[in-house]
């Protein structure tokens, strides 16, 4: 028998994937990709294809928030029930930077 992969399992609403695997796993490629839509979306605007440069912000939006909604359902999935808090909060700190930037 297969296991089902971590978006499988957590968007329908089972979250049996552990925190650290969506936190650090998926969390440090989409930093990378985030990081990358940003920089392309500035390079975009100096350039003068300012529609194209918000199309790429808001998929770098969706991207985070695609990751958000996964790390948020699988937040209670820890060792130490005080990790679920501090993750919260940082899932929101987070969406208010990259909303701002």
């Amino acid at each position: 028998m297969t296991r089902p992969n971590a978006v499988a399992t957590a968007f329908p609403g089972t979250s049996g994937e552990r925190l650290w695997k969506i936190w650090w796993l998926w969390g440090m490629a989409l930093g990378w990709a985030a990081s990358g839509m940003l920089i392309y979306a500035e390079f975009l605007r100096v350039s003068g294809a300012v529609g194209w440069a918000d199309l790429v912000d808001v998929c770098r939006l969706l991207a985070y928030f695609t990751w958000a909604r996964l790390a948020w359902r699988c937040s209670h999935n820890v060792e130490d029930a005080r990790w679920t808090p501090m993750a919260r909060f940082a899932l929101g700190a987070g969406l208010v930077s990259m909303v701002m930037f």
